[in-house]
């Protein structure tokens, strides 16, 4: 939720922003415009990538003022239509009994879409996935934030069914849903989040005596949904340290990160191959072996144009895997 108290209008959030030209007399103008409900051309511009929130030093969630008047002004997409995506991932159906149990994964939509990520020891623990656990986080791309607060309420109650103590996030949307959107809505969650980064980790590191290094360099591709929850970055590199990994230095990573840019597509707001270009170059050039993705949706945003480039897209649970023997390590 934007914070109107904590804006100072310093201008940081447009002004650093990578899918925004503004200079800071333009970015203040822009912002207080904004904060009097007005329309700018901040709207069409944003990619909703979150960025501004993490930028902003002050924490007011500059991006949560834009998502509310995109939704207002139907930068993106119409009332209708909203309504149409909120009922193809609505649950109209009974649930299933639960089975009581300490710790539980999610796997949001993934176990569908994307079966092959979630094979192997490493998730051998309860999963539950689908409609009923959908993370809404979606919708805040697309200009339909109130759908999403909609649903949190809804989405937490059905994984404390599970009666779990833990819950494994697969999906970085989800994690950002519980560990900061629902409590910012005021929704209490009664089970501490995990997030996959974390729970590969703690993985690798009780079966220490398992891991043979992989001594490649790679570049990480970091999702949109990080932005709520920088934080948790350090799990990321210990997941690395672990696997005998080295994250490479390079231009956009971390707090400078590109998004995969695939949601222009979906917004129809311009071609993304530029700036998926614009990344991968930068990690080649700094010589990665490879592109290490947590969100299944990099993967296949950026496929074609790292394929074209010769940089391998590896998920970041197969890192584990390979440093564990299950999966061969790909030939570079």
């Amino acid at each position: 939720m934007f914070k109107s108290d904590l804006c100072d209008l310093c201008g940081d959030c447009l002004v650093e922003c990578q899918w925004i030209d503004a200079d800071l007399q333009q970015a203040v103008g822009w912002i207080q415009a904004m904060i009097n409900g007005e329309q700018t051309p901040v709207l069409e511009k944003c990619i909703t990538c979150y960025a501004c929130n993490e930028i902003c030093p002050k924490n007011a969630n500059p991006f949560d003022l834009i998502a509310s008047l995109q939704e207002k002004y139907n930068t993106f997409i119409s009332k209708e239509d909203a309504q149409s995506t909120e009922a193809k991932y609505a649950f109209a159906g009974d649930l299933k009994s639960c089975s009581q149990v300490d710790r539980v994964m999610t796997t949001c939509v993934f176990q569908k879409t994307d079966p092959h990520l979630i094979e192997g020891e490493l998730y051998e623990l309860p999963t539950i996935g689908g409609k009923p656990y959908f993370c809404w986080v979606l919708l805040s791309h697309i200009g339909a934030q109130s759908i999403q607060e909609k649903h949190a309420k809804e989405m937490v109650d059905r994984l404390a069914l599970t009666g779990a103590k833990e819950v494994v996030c697969f999906h970085d949307d989800c994690y950002a849903m519980l560990s900061k959107l629902a409590p910012e809505y005021g929704i209490t969650v009664p089970f501490r989040p995990i997030h996959l980064a974390e729970y590969l980790a703690q993985y690798l590191k009780a079966n220490k005596d398992r891991i043979k290094p992989l001594n490649i360099e790679i570049a990480y591709q970091r999702p949109c949904a990080s932005r709520h929850t920088p934080e948790k970055e350090h799990f990321i590199d210990e997941l690395f340290d672990l696997a005998g990994v080295k994250r490479v230095q390079r231009t956009y990573d971390r707090k400078k990160a590109l998004c995969c840019a695939g949601i222009k597509l979906m917004l129809g707001n311009g071609d993304p191959r530029p700036d998926q270009e614009k990344n991968i170059l930068d990690a080649k050039e700094n010589g990665a072996h490879a592109i290490v993705c947590l969100c299944p949706m990099c993967i296949h945003s950026l496929s074609g144009v790292a394929g074209e480039n010769n940089m391998p897209l590896i998920f970041l649970g197969d890192i584990a895997r390979m440093a564990l023997g299950e999966i061969e390590i790909p030939i570079f």
